[in-house]
């Protein structure tokens, strides 16, 4: 029942949500997408997360020969920029509001999923929470990364006129790929 709540509260964030799909499935997927939506531009992704290293989603991409920016490589920062998609993961997410919770520290740059005009994210379904105020009760139990990022769509805002605009103060695209356990 969360997955399908989550999925609905996606679509009415303007979000595209794909799956649930199996781990192999969503690497496929979640690869295609980030090439698709990066237009040939390089590929933002962290180095210490754990889901997408279990996917081999570095190696699904450059097996497609898709350009890759590493939070690791000596260029992050004046490269950044640059980058068509930026690919991460979420600790956690709610599905009332289809908002993920994504941690950002030493090697998984918050810049992976603000920066980029377009932004891949895995959420394991296992993940879900019901409500937004079930996440938060979670993440205040446990240590926290230097930076947690409570995303819920592309970036919007309406400081400009009161017209609502979209991706002024990030990404203009969210996808969702959802992962099973």
């Amino acid at each position: 029942m969360v997955v399908e709540q989550f999925i609905a509260a996606a679509r009415e964030n303007r979000m595209t949500a794909h799956g649930p799909l199996t781990r192999s499935v969503a690497a496929t997927v979640a690869a295609e997408r980030a090439i698709d939506l990066a237009q040939g531009r390089p590929i933002a992704m962290p180095t210490n997360d754990d889901a997408i290293e279990a996917l081999g989603l570095a190696d699904a991409l450059r097996e497609r020969g898709a350009p890759v920016l590493r939070a690791d490589d000596e260029h992050w920062r004046s490269s950044i920029g640059d980058t068509g998609c930026g690919i991460t993961s979420a600790q956690l997410a709610a599905a009332a509001t289809a908002t993920m919770a994504i941690p950002c520290g030493p090697g998984r740059p918050r810049g992976t999923h603000i920066v980029p005009p377009a932004h891949v994210c895995l959420v394991r379904i296992g993940s879900i929470l019901p409500t937004l105020e079930d996440a938060l009760a979670l993440v205040s139990d446990t240590p926290l990364p230097s930076n947690l990022s409570w995303v819920s769509g592309p970036s919007r805002t309406a400081d400009l006129e009161m017209r609502p605009t979209i991706g002024v103060h990030g990404p203009c695209t969210v996808e969702v790929v959802l992962v099973t356990d």
